[in-house]
């Protein structure tokens, strides 16, 4: 059949000419449709839902809302892990799934059962589901800035921070979410406006009033009621009630009391009512400066480049103040763009190179232009496969493409060709240039079927890798399986046709390339087939001192991509506030700023809006955005530049000094979200210990945190920037249920009065044409702060009229956990771990064994390295699988194609040599074994 194949489209040309135009067309405008990004999107199938839980504790939180929510999503089909965080003002619950699931059909059962377990939940509160993103998704970030020089920017920081924040939020954040492939904008930073009632607890308790009633009764009287409609001289008439407040004034006027004799007591007089800003669970800063950040995050399954280029264009039609900007502060388009033209050079260098040296071996110039047409036609086919199958275009999957494999089959068929005609001119002047085409396909098909079929099942077995290193590698593999297919296709069904239309009969021989290496060869594999035994034995010697070599390399999952800029990840105490919190971060970032690699600083704290990255304000991702022009880098050792290792040396070293008391740790702007999303922890590598009692969980991550530093290769051992226990001061109230008798109040009664004014509670909206902000009752601010002050506050009886806190409560300060992290209902806490100048395997053999001798752990708790070395052990295991079946296979092909089965060993036994090689280089350079090796 195949044959048939070749004689007919070697019969006819022109229609072969037709279809490699269409191939062409397809392909050109797949180019232009096909997905791009940097690297490989190996974020699996997760839904994260988050609960905003207001001012409720880390421990309410887990046993009233997490743990409930984790028990009802537990039972969804190809649920593969069920990761949690709770935090103070926050429950984040992440579903993982298997591959297989489709993740909307994943968002429609969780939403199922969202709605079963909100029943369940404190009242009030609602669990939501986060953006439908990937690790992947941060294409944008920009900061809302006062243009230099107007009177925005003379303003005082809080009032212009708030108001850039309510532009971000009404003016900014809706106009974006409308560019196809936007998931979300998130909000970080600045001031969220909102109106106070700051009561004074001594007033309220003069007029014997408690919150519980003031609230009730701001909340009936600033609602808005439907009438209904009337019908009057034929028209109809809607009815309505507009009691919504409409300024502060008419607040401060609001009636309170109303005596018999005198003027009523109105809100003004017992409170302090003012414009002020809600409690910040986050912040963002830019060169040292607060900033108002937001974050454009891509839908799953777009495309990067293209959301990231539409975003920055839709920014320059916003019809924004004329004293507000904003400015782009990172853009995952220069990544991708990055990447294109490292890819697209990479190409272009190996298609030159192949022709140079086809034509320096064929000595034909045609022969060279003809079978170099196989690269761009092979390119083409891959491209339209790739958009058909959804494959992006990334450093993975284009990068991994090899010339020299795709024009191997069309070099043995024009070759073939050429030696035809060179060796048997009669044979085409007597039966023409057609038929000694075919007689010369009909001696090569055969082995260039084999042999790009050997080289094809390499590359087969790749797709059966699961896990992070399946989405890593596949799209390679599948990549090269269509270019391959494509290559043989075009080998025997287009270069035929191309010879009889373009291949000239050649001129008399001439020495070329190849004939000279065929020269010096010749004497060399004559002494090798007269000498056997030392040529076997000296390969055989290679071979067993390469395996020697092996073990001696140690391990990674994936060697580190370079991403061009830095983020440093800043831990500080977890008690501190918010104030000290800015203070350190502003210092910092003018230490880096200092460091003439340096572009631009911004960083994000804490949690942003939409409770994505559930991070406390002790923590700050700092992004070092560097210039990408080396030339204007300085010289630093041995007149050289940094490398971007040492650079982050030099600045945390700095930073310590400028800035003591804060933790550093090193990563990358997407490298940090994968790690995040897919292993919970932003460390490459990361110690967990489950366990039941979170106080022993403290006091065993402390010792193993001692332990770990001690280990060679070891840099930097902290607490996990999310995942860690960290303990913090709580003010803690108990009612006393004899005084509560006494007084004829229950515990609810005094928890509200005590939410109210230590938390606030909104009771209603304050309109600013179509913005909408909270108007909330909280206690003053010097009341709250004061423990003898807040014990003062009111609380409502039954009958009418207040009784102090301090009657029926009491008030102490403790420490409390802040953070509870749990996998699969599990407790757990963890250190995040980073190497440096060795490998991961190594490393975590040696501490492992430490860790389990020095500890001694019970029976219910456990040990567990995530990260990386968990990536590559189940990688690992994967491997020793794939490459048997991988031989086998090879060895099968090899011998239906040899029909002999010394032979087919013979030629199977070229791999170990072949290794052999790989692992020599691997040796010299020192560079460990990954999968990707």
């Amino acid at each position: 059949m195949i044959s048939r194949m070749i004689e007919a489209s070697t019969r006819n040309p022109v229609w072969v000419l037709f279809l490699l135009s269409l191939l062409g067309l397809l392909g050109l405008r797949s180019a232009t449709t096909l997905p791009v990004d940097a690297v490989p999107d190996i974020t699996g199938v997760q839904v994260m839902v988050a609960t905003h839980t207001g001012a409720m504790d880390p421990e309410e939180i887990e046993t009233t809302v997490t743990y409930p929510i984790e028990a009802e999503l537990a039972g969804i089909q190809n649920v593969t892990e069920i990761r949690s965080i709770t935090k103070y003002g926050l429950s984040q619950v992440n579903v993982i799934f298997d591959d297989s699931m489709d993740v909307y059909f994943a968002r429609q059962l969780i939403a199922e059962r969202l709605q079963s377990v909100s029943a369940a939940l404190p009242e009030g509160l609602k669990p939501e589901m986060g953006a439908v993103t990937t690790g992947l998704g941060e294409v944008v970030m920009y900061s809302v800035e006062a243009k230099p020089g107007s009177e925005l920017a003379k303003r005082p920081p809080e009032d212009r921070l708030r108001y850039l924040r309510t532009i971000q939020d009404w003016v900014i954040r809706p106009v974006m979410k409308t560019v196809p492939g936007v998931a979300e904008v998130d909000s970080n930073g600045g001031f969220q406006k909102a109106i106070f009632i700051y009561f004074d607890p001594a007033k309220l308790i003069s007029q014997g009033i408690g919150p519980v009633a003031l609230v009730q009764l701001l909340e009936e009287s600033g609602m808005n009621r439907g009438g209904g409609y009337i019908e009057r001289e034929n028209r109809r008439i809607i009815v309505k009630n507009n009691a919504r407040f409409q300024s502060v004034d008419e607040l401060n006027r609001f009636p309170v009391r109303i005596h018999a004799i005198g003027a009523p007591e109105r809100l003004g007089d017992l409170a302090l009512v003012r414009e002020g800003n809600r409690p910040r669970v986050g912040s963002a800063t830019h060169n040292a400066e607060e900033t108002v950040l937001g974050t454009i995050l891509m839908r799953t399954g777009a495309n990067s480049r293209t959301v990231a280029h539409d975003s920055i264009e839709k920014m320059k039609t916003l019809d924004l103040p004329d004293d507000v900007q904003v400015k782009v502060l990172y853009a995952r388009s220069y990544l991708v763009d990055a990447t294109i033209k490292t890819v697209a050079k990479n190409l272009i260098e190996g298609g030159v190179l192949v022709i140079v040296v086809l034509l320096l071996i064929a000595g034909n110039f045609r022969a060279a232009l003809i079978v170099s047409m196989a690269i761009p036609l092979s390119m083409l086919a891959a491209l339209l496969g790739m958009e058909r199958l959804g494959i992006s275009a990334n450093l993975m999957s284009l990068g991994a493409i090899d010339f020299g494999l795709i024009v191997d089959g069309s070099v043995v068929v024009i070759e073939n060709i050429l030696r035809k005609m060179e060796e048997e001119p009669e044979t085409m002047e007597e039966k023409g240039k057609l038929h000694l085409i075919l007689e010369a396909m009909r001696e090569v098909s055969g082995p260039v079927i084999t042999g790009l079929s050997i080289i094809m099942i390499v590359y087969v077995p790749i797709l059966l890798l699961t896990g992070i290193e399946g989405k890593m590698f596949r799209p390679m593999a599948i990549t090269v399986l269509l270019a391959l297919a494509a290559s043989l296709v075009i080998a025997l069904l287009v270069m035929p046709s191309l010879a009889l239309l373009f291949l000239k009969k050649p001129k008399p021989h001439k020495a070329s390339l190849f004939g000279y290496i065929s020269n010096a060869f010749e004497p060399v594999l004559e002494y090798a087939i007269r000498h056997p035994y030392k040529i076997t034995g000296g390969s055989l010697s290679v071979f067993l001192v390469s395996v020697g070599l092996f073990f001696t390399l140690g391990a990674n999952f994936l060697p580190e991509f370079d991403e061009k800029d830095l983020v440093i990840g800043l831990t500080r105490n977890a008690d501190i506030s918010m104030d000290a919190t800015m203070d350190q971060q502003k210092r910092s970032e003018e230490v880096i700023m200092k460091f003439p690699e340096v572009d631009t600083v911004f960083s994000r704290i804490g949690t942003p809006e939409s409770a994505t990255d559930p991070m406390g304000i002790h923590l700050a991702d700092t992004f070092v955005i560097l210039k990408k022009d080396y030339d204007e880098w300085p010289e630093r050792i041995d007149g050289r530049h940094y490398t971007k290792g040492e650079l982050y040396e030099a600045i945390s070293q700095e930073i310590d000094k400028a800035v003591p008391g804060q933790e550093s740790s090193p990563t990358q702007p997407i490298a940090m979200r994968f790690n995040e999303m897919l292993e919970g922890s932003r460390a490459d590598l990361s110690l967990r210990i489950f366990g039941p009692d979170l106080k022993s969980l403290m006091e065993y991550i402390q010792k193993s945190e001692e332990i770990l530093r001690e280990i060679d290769g070891v840099v930097e051992v902290s607490a996990d920037a999310l995942t860690a226990l960290r303990s913090s001061p709580v003010l803690e109230f108990r009612p006393r249920p004899q005084d509560m008798t006494y007084w004829g109040i229950d515990s609810a009664g005094i928890g509200q009065a005590f939410e109210i004014a230590m938390a606030g509670h909104q009771i209603a909206s304050y309109y600013e044409q179509d913005r909408r902000f909270p108007i909330i009752l909280r206690m003053k601010e010097e009341s709250r702060e004061d423990l003898k002050m807040a014990s003062r506050l009111p609380v409502d009886l039954p009958d009418g009229g207040v009784v102090p806190l301090s009657d029926v409560a009491s008030l102490q300060l403790m420490e409390q956990v802040t953070t509870i992290s749990r996998i699969n209902s599990r407790r757990y806490s963890s250190l995040a771990i980073y190497i440096q100048d060795r490998d991961i395997q190594s490393v975590v053999e040696e501490a492992d064994k430490r860790i389990r001798e020095e500890l001694q752990l019970p029976d219910n708790f456990t040990i567990e390295w995530a990260g990386q070395y968990k990536n590559l052990e189940r990688a690992r295991l994967r491997i020793l699988t794939i490459i048997p079946l991988t031989l086998i296979l090879i060895f099968l092909l090899l011998y239906q194609s040899l029909s002999d089965l010394r032979q087919a060993l013979l030629v199977l036994s070229c791999i170990p040599m072949a290794i052999s090689g790989g692992i020599l280089l691997l040796w010299i350079r020192q560079i460990p074994f990954s999968v990707s090796a």
